[in-house]
């Protein structure tokens, strides 16, 4: 029977829906696949069909004011493989084995990288010159056809590794990690802008992971270059600062080393910035140029039977194995930069902010007296001042030249402590400075009203701890004009295309009035430029340094613990820098910063100023020191050559018979102070005779001069202090007693002053 039109038609239009509903469910499985998971299912065969190395970016460098590469990113080889590569090429056995004594690598550990089921591992980055010329040379199939082919699937990738030119200012810069991101320093502090970005070299590989040699197409996905950032620090400045620091260490024995921060106070740019002893920025986990100058350790006397207290005591480590938990140790404590993590009781140096707001509030004049018998009672304390017999009468402006405690206390009892506690926050003690670096410490200070003791003590700076930057924050205010600055140490952040960001000198608020400051700045003056004031050690003839010492105690008082510390500013009527030196547990008999940190910090401010090309201003009682060049008077009559000498004001003394001139000592060219010596030969030097230098250690002015004279050699003052006074004694030599030098030698003497505080 055949089948009805009707029947026939409800069939096809079935068929017609059934081809419908499959039609449909394919488009929606093909949209899924396309639309919902395409980039999924793109980026899975990109996968397999490509393999990826990294372009690394190059990180932006570094520079000091004045235009110098502090850090730099420069381009080195990290070797790569393709384990894929490998297992179908090459040879995993052989490339281990000859890797291994090239890369200083342990040969199971390559064999292990190499063979992994991946498509891309590193083998060793950032290799040197020697290693990438070695490896070449075993890809090289002109050397060794069958070495090479056993390298297949090895490869270089573009790296960069961080330099640092000069090698300054560690803690300043910091240093960067495996991956070239910063882990400590500006290096940190900006790593965002230093980064850059990556970028990407892809090739074609087979689904199996190996490389497709006839299809070796490559898509570059460009890197970008990190960006530029300038620093306020001048490199010569910060190496005056390292210089002298280093020295001080090893002078002073500084069991925990020594700080420093040159600052201009008119903008708050940080000028210089170091703790000594530092480490190799270049190699930053090696401690050994830590350990060249490190006092101590880590030792242990509980142990010691010895009855010699001068004996060595008993180390608690190997020093030639230390364990993995001391060398941690090493690395955090000469990496940590003392100038913005470590807090102190800033002593006498804080005198200058009980001085200034005392002068503000009106609580004093220039001429207020006062009367010192060598201590104050105090509610029921008795507190002494550092001359134990007392200073007796004086005016205000003597007692700050003499640091006298009693004023102080006195000072601070007037001021009460609501006005205390205002100024101490007005001048930034109580806050982080926010300086451009990580690690800055917080103060520690009364939070709560403070008893008359605490007040007492505070005025002359105990019972409180703050950091170096934020004492150098604050006296920069006092004698800038009366505006507490923001300290910075960045300039500007650039790129190729020009500045991106610049840095403004940052005015936070004013704290006292232009007339207060001028008169702190000629009172703190008269505290070095006088002999007799306590500060004088730091006076260098036309520098015009003022400043102030201190002393502080240093844990439990009856420690004998002791950081010296003096700061300084310079010139006085208008300074350009201001200084803080801070000697940490010196391990000598005299412990007082005005007499071991103010003459380095005097040596400092006179370097600096030098550089700066800053001119001297000589006072009428101060005479400059004149030197002459010696001329070249070899050849000449003598009688001619002895008027060119006196000519120049210098001495004359002829060795020989003759009637000419052979030679000279000192030679031609050299300079010398007038009313020195210089030797004529009339016949030929005797180049065996030499002079042997005399230990001037302890002598007076007048008695070394006539000692070097007695023995042949020329006299000259170098350093800081008032050499004039009768009072000064020979602390060092330019060249060290026992040395044989030849005649006529000029011999640099240091003087300084005994001073308590």
């Amino acid at each position: 029977m055949k089948p009805s039109l009707n029947e026939i038609k409800k069939k096809t239009i079935f068929m017609v829906c059934i081809v419908a509903v499959l039609l449909a469910l394919l488009v929606l499985r093909v949209a899924y696949w396309q639309i919902i998971r395409g980039d999924e299912l793109s980026s899975k065969a990109k996968a397999q069909q490509q393999g990826s190395s990294i372009v690394t970016a190059s990180r932006g460098d570094i520079y000091d004011r004045n235009g110098k590469v502090l850090a730099e990113s420069a381009t080195v080889n990290t070797l790569i493989c393709n384990p894929k590569d490998i297992e179908a090429d090459g040879d995993s056995e052989v490339i281990a084995a000859r890797l291994a004594p090239v890369l200083n690598m342990d040969q199971n550990e390559i064999l292990k990288i190499i063979t992994k089921n991946s498509r891309y591992q590193v083998i060793k980055k950032r290799l040197t010159n020697e290693q990438t010329e070695a490896v070449k040379k075993l890809r090289d199939s002109d050397v060794d056809a069958t070495i090479a082919k056993a390298f297949k699937g090895v490869y270089f990738e573009n790296d960069s590794k961080r330099y640092y030119p000069f090698n300054v200012a560690p803690h300043i810069l910091g240093f960067t990690g495996y991956d070239n991101n910063g882990l400590q320093g500006i290096e940190l502090t900006f790593d965002d802008e230093l980064m850059g970005r990556n970028g990407s070299i892809e090739t074609n590989q087979s689904a199996k992971g190996t490389t497709l040699k006839d299809q070796q197409n490559e898509y570059l996905n460009s890197s970008q270059n990190g960006d530029d950032v300038v620093l306020t620090i001048d490199e010569t400045i910060q190496h005056f600062l390292e210089k002298h620091l280093e020295e001080a260490v090893t002078e002073n024995k500084l069991k925990e080393g020594a700080a420093g921060i040159i600052m201009n106070p008119k903008t708050g740019e940080i000028l210089a910035m170091a703790t000594k002893p530092d480490f190799d920025v270049n190699n930053p986990y090696d401690i050994d140029q830590f350990e060249k100058y490190a006092i101590d350790l880590g030792y242990d006397t509980s142990d010691d039977t010895s009855d010699d207290p001068d004996a060595t005591p008993k180390p608690t480590e190997d020093p030639n194995n230390l364990s993995d938990e001391a060398i941690a140790k090493i690395r955090n404590k000469m990496w940590r930069n003392k100038v913005i993590s470590d807090t102190y009781e800033p002593g006498s140096t804080f005198k200058i902010i009980t001085a200034a707001a005392a002068l503000e509030e009106h609580v004093v004049d220039l001429n207020s007296t006062f009367y010192c018998p060598g201590f104050k009672i105090v509610a029921d304390r008795k507190i002494g001042c550092a001359n134990k017999s007392g200073h007796g009468a004086q005016t205000f402006v003597e007692g700050v030249r003499n640091s006298c405690n009693p004023v102080f206390m006195e000072l601070g009892e007037r001021l009460g402590y609501e006005k205390f506690m205002e100024y101490f926050t007005a001048f930034g003690l109580t806050e982080k400075t926010n300086v451009e670096l990580v690690g800055e410490a917080s103060s520690i200070y009364y939070h709560n009203k403070m008893s008359e003791v605490d007040i007492a003590t505070s005025s002359f700076g105990q019972g409180f701890q703050i950091t170096p930057i934020q004492l150098v924050t604050a006296v920069s205010a006092v004698i800038n004009g009366g505006e507490r600055m923001k300290p910075q140490i960045v300039k500007e952040i650039r790129n190729s295309n020009g500045i991106l960001k610049t840095y403004e000198p940052e005015v936070i608020s004013r704290v006292i009035s232009e007339e207060t400051s001028q008169q702190m700045r000629e009172i703190l003056e008269s505290v070095v430029s006088l002999p007799t004031s306590t500060g004088k050690n730091a006076y260098v003839k036309g520098c015009r340094i003022g400043g102030k010492t201190g002393t502080s105690e240093k844990g439990n008082r009856d420690e004998e613990k002791r950081i010296a510390s003096f700061i300084g500013f310079a010139p006085a009527n208008d300074p350009e820098i201001v200084c803080l030196i801070m000697l940490d547990e010196p391990q000598v008999d005299n412990k007082y910063g005005g007499t071991i940190a103010a003459p380095l910090a005097g040596e400092v401010i006179e370097d600096v100023l030098n550089y700066l090309g800053v001119e001297k201003q000589y006072t009428e009682n101060e005479e400059p020191d004149v030197k002459q060049e010696i001329p070249d008077v070899r050849t000449m009559d003598l009688t001619e050559a002895k008027k060119a000498i006196v000519d120049k004001k210098l001495n004359v003394q002829v060795r020989g018979d003759g009637d000419k001139v052979v030679d000279q000592l000192p030679k031609p060219g050299t300079m010398l102070n007038e009313d020195s010596t210089v030797i004529l030969y009339t016949e030929e030097i005797d180049k065996t005779h030499t002079v042997t230098v005399p230990n001037l250690k302890g002598m007076s002015v007048d008695n070394a001069k006539y000692t070097l004279e007695m023995s042949g050699l020329n006299f000259e003052i170098v350093g800081a202090g008032h050499s004039e006074v009768s009072s000064a004694y020979a602390v060092n030599q330019s060249i060290a007693a026992g040395e044989a030098v030849t005649p006529a030698t000029v011999i640099g003497v240091e003087f300084r002053q005994v001073t308590s505080d």
